[in-house]
């Protein structure tokens, strides 16, 4: 396979698939690539019991229908199919089960994009992979005990084992309130959490952050940096004193992971049957092969990048806090197309 094209998108997230809708109403040629089998399985293969923290009317796609769900906020499943739907009615033109292994550059004009199918020649590339790229592990070492990430758990089917769950972020939270019901659970830790409430005066928060403009405020504005240094998730009964309710055990911060057991900060020595980590996700952009591209501090060089024609979208905080939600796909996707060199 060697095809060359104006626009090669990586990734067939909501980004992705709304860039590529936009792109063929203006008639530039593109592709979309996936490394997974089916549109949003990057979804599917996500954590049993995930659910989307957005009410369904913000997490509508341009010219498309509003998702439906069959509990209060979509799950993972559901928002799967909705991308499904949205490229399938687009007639978008996505390769799936394609994983990109290489990007470099002739120095002149065109990227080499090198997949196991062969080679595809772009002149732009749009990474849509969003901030779920590498899982930050706990430790790289084996450990007597199991350790899992959060893309190894779409079954979740663990019965009466002694479960430590790294991260109180949303995630971590999550987990620990889906798994408690049939295991002993345990939850590290780390900086302070700030939830919000669900509702205020019986609207759903999030919808009334996007009715007064916070969700588009500038990143660069007191008000959104305030928002930003605080990360606050909507609480779906998932606070400490629900979770202590329910039977999970809070504990410090987790300073190291050695072959045998878990140390807390506090001193604790802890030997769990499975430790999951859910405590984020990092950049891996070692398979764009473009020295120029990547500081001495292995930071990746995003002006660089634009000027030779490789844009990132979706990304959380690019612009707003709606960056890296659905709701922002819209925004996003006009930003990206004013950077396009639409020849």
């Amino acid at each position: 396979m060697k095809i060359k094209m104006n626009v090669l998108i990586i990734g067939a997230g909501q980004m992705g698939l709304v860039l590529g809708s936009r792109l063929s109403t203006l008639n530039i040629d593109y592709l979309i690539l996936d490394k997974h089998k089916r549109v949003g399985d990057q979804w599917r293969k996500r954590y049993q019991g995930l659910t989307l923290f957005t009410p369904n009317k913000l997490n509508r796609l341009p010219s498309f229908y509003i998702p439906h769900s069959q509990g209060d906020y979509l799950t993972k499943d559901e928002f799967a199919d909705y991308l499904s739907e949205f490229a399938l009615h687009h007639k978008l033109a996505v390769k799936t089960n394609c994983h990109v292994l290489k990007i470099t550059h002739d120095g002149i004009n065109d990227f080499s994009v090198l997949t196991e199918y062969g080679v595809i020649k772009a002149k732009q590339i749009v990474l849509a992979t969003g901030a779920f790229n590498m899982p930050v592990k706990l430790s790289n070492g084996d450990t007597q005990f199991l350790q899992l990430g959060l893309g190894q758990l779409q079954k979740m089917d663990f019965k009466g084992q002694k479960i430590l769950v790294v991260g109180d972020g949303a995630s971590g939270r999550q987990i620990a309130k889906k798994l408690n019901d049939k295991n002993k659970v345990y939850l590290a830790q780390g900086k302070k959490r700030y939830l919000f409430p669900e509702h205020i005066w019986g609207v759903k928060t999030f919808s009334l952050l996007k009715l007064f403009g916070f969700l588009r405020l500038s990143k660069d504005c007191k008000i959104a940096q305030f928002l930003k240094s605080r990360d606050p998730f909507p609480d779906t009964s998932i606070n400490n004193e629900a979770l202590v309710a329910l039977g999970v055990e809070l504990k410090p911060r987790v300073i190291s992971v050695g072959d045998d057991c878990v140390t807390f900060d506090d001193g604790e020595k802890f030997v769990p049957d499975i430790l999951i980590s859910a405590i984020g996700y990092k950049d891996d952009f070692s398979f764009i092969q473009i020295p120029q591209l990547h500081k001495d501090n292995n930071e990746f060089d995003v002006s660089t990048a634009e000027t030779m024609g490789i844009f990132q979208i979706g990304r959380p905080w690019q612009h707003n806090r709606a960056s890296g939600l659905i709701c922002g796909a819209e925004f996003e996707v006009e930003n990206v197309l004013k950077k396009l060199n639409r020849s």
